[in-house]
């Protein structure tokens, strides 16, 4: 089994570390260590921790170089460490980098019951290599030493919040103990989950499966590859004592003992057992995750196993919290507004998103103001979030496009139209024109920005029209509620704007052009900030 934090703490590297939070943590088990030095928390929760993936039984080692004077970003770090169920955080260099720990820091992490080691401080000699190499050793020691993982592994599924209790994790965690590839199938062979080691392996999964599913269960297989040696066995998966389900299990290079393979089908025969009630759920998501990956005869045969008409889908919401916390409660809010609005409807996590697939059965003309509704109903709860209502998906490649335009260009919108709680899929692609208007350099942004130059000078006309025209919709007084502002106000601006342009914001195609303006001055002004 892996190695009890506690333990580690006596190896020599950490002799001198102090536990200064969460020390009934010092009974949980570690199977990895990482460094993260990558700490700024809004990047953090986009490109590390908004995946829905699974870091379980691992220590974090970090000296917080990026937030060292900012205890609340130190905080918001270990929530989003322990959420995704890291052991512990090994801080390095305080007092030389972070001044010293913050009281408010050291009481959080308690409140949480997250463990943080810290090293010696004011000791700028220290090195991570030395307790990375040591805690590595002594985890490759254990478990050669002990080969039985299948309780310790139905532990860390146990453990694991109930969102990210499903097959994908358990695979994972059998994966990242064994380093075996695994793939689960349906009776008829077709793919269900699937994981390699490593991550960025390529497996031609149908090519394994067709070969191996001629040979005998149970019986392991030796067969090259493009001069790799591979090894592959089929195990059966039960439930309500019917065979439901096929384990492959590939492993390359070293072979992969009868044992192993006994272990790993164990570990995913209980986890059938004990949660495979929701395993429609885990299926709902390999469905999402055919539509938005395009592949389309998985994506049917799930449909069809679960009863969704994947053909009548033709409008996608993507769904973006503020905080990564009220997923969960947005989810659930998600699936009982839309069951009652649409007959047909596919909801989960999807990478950085939560993705809305749905039929047509409201009105064209009211799609959008039922995406405003729930917004703002989140927002009564006190959650705030951004929907992008993407129409006219005829067809799983049409779903693919729109995501990839709107996980390209969502920055930039939020840019452009900051107050807005609803986008069109109209509004990203012309977020991405404005950005290709930025990105082709000085010449274009000045041409672009012309039509701005009788009221350059004046910001508070300038930031009229830009709500105006871009949040505001040309409508008084929808600028005027956004501004805080009286309708009357916003009329005489506008008509004092008119007079300088010598011609109507309203007018087409003058007024075009002027949308453009603001939008790439909005952007500009952004790239200037965060410079």
């Amino acid at each position: 089994m892996s190695v009890k934090l506690g333990d580690l703490m006596k190896l020599p590297s950490l002799k001198e570390a102090k536990v200064v939070s969460g020390k009934s943590g010092l009974s949980k088990l570690v199977s990895s260590i990482s460094v993260l030095e990558y700490t700024e928390v809004a990047l953090l929760d986009d490109d590390l921790f908004d995946n829905n993936e699974f870091y379980g039984s691992e220590i974090v080692v970090s000296a917080f170089v990026n937030i060292c004077n900012d205890v609340e970003a130190q905080c918001r770090t270990i929530e989003r460490l322990h959420k995704v169920g890291e052991v512990a955080l090994i801080l390095y260099y305080v007092g030389i980098f972070i001044p010293k720990l913050d009281k408010k820091f050291v009481d959080y992490a308690n409140e949480l019951d997250f463990t943080i080691i810290v090293m010696p401080e004011n000791e700028m000699s220290l090195r991570y290599s030395e307790v990375i190499y040591e805690v590595v050793e002594a985890i490759v020691k254990q478990e050669m030493t002990d080969t039985n993982f299948v309780s310790e592994s139905l532990e860390q599924i146990s453990n694991v919040r109930p969102a990210q209790r499903n097959m994908d994790t358990t695979l994972k965690i059998l994966s990242d103990r064994t380093h075996v590839s695994l793939v689960l199938t349906d009776n008829s062979f077709q793919v269900i989950n699937s994981i390699t080691w490593p991550r960025t392996r390529q497996w031609d999964f149908a090519q394994i499966i067709e070969t191996s599913k001629q040979l005998n269960e149970n019986e392991l297989t030796k067969w090259t590859v493009d001069e790799r040696t591979i090894y592959t066995v089929r195990k059966p998966i039960f439930q309500d004592g019917m065979q439901a389900m096929h384990l492959f299990m590939m492993k390359e290079k070293d072979t992969l003992t009868s044992d192993i393979a006994m272990q790993i089908s164990e570990v995913v025969q209980v986890f059938m057992n004990l949660w495979g009630k929701n395993y429609v759920e885990i299926s709902t998501a390999e469905l999402m995750k055919a539509i938005l990956n395009d592949e389309s005869l998985k994506m049917r045969r799930l449909g069809k196993i679960l009863n969704v008409d994947v053909s009548s889908i033709k409008w996608m919401w993507l769904v973006k919290t503020e905080e990564i916390r009220d997923n969960e409660q947005v989810l659930a809010e998600l699936k009982s507004f839309v069951a009652s609005h649409f007959s047909v409807s596919l909801i989960d996590l999807f990478e950085k998103n939560i993705v809305v697939l749905l039929d047509n059965s409201v009105a064209q003309r009211d799609r959008t103001h039922t995406a405003q509704t729930f917004a703002e109903m989140m927002k009564q709860l006190g959650i705030k979030l951004k929907i992008t209502v993407c129409q006219g998906m005829e067809q799983t490649s049409d779903v693919q496009r729109a995501y990839s335009l709107v996980n390209e260009n969502k920055k930039a919108a939020n840019t452009i139209y900051g107050r807005k709680l609803i986008y069109s899929l109209q509004e990203i692609e012309f977020a991405a024109k404005c950005v290709a208007i930025v990105g082709q350099g000085e010449l274009s942004i000045a041409e672009h920005l012309l039509p701005l130059k009788p009221i350059a000078e004046n910001e508070e006309l300038i930031e009229t029209l830009s709500v105006f025209l871009l949040e505001g919709e040309s409508n008084y007084n929808q600028a005027a509620e956004l501004l805080f502002l009286h309708k009357n106000t916003i009329k005489y601006r506008i008509q004092r704007i008119n007079e300088l342009l010598q011609y109507p914001v309203t007018k087409i195609p003058e007024s075009y052009n002027l949308y453009i303006a603001v939008a790439v001055r909005r952007l500009l002004s952004e790239t200037n900030n965060n410079n």
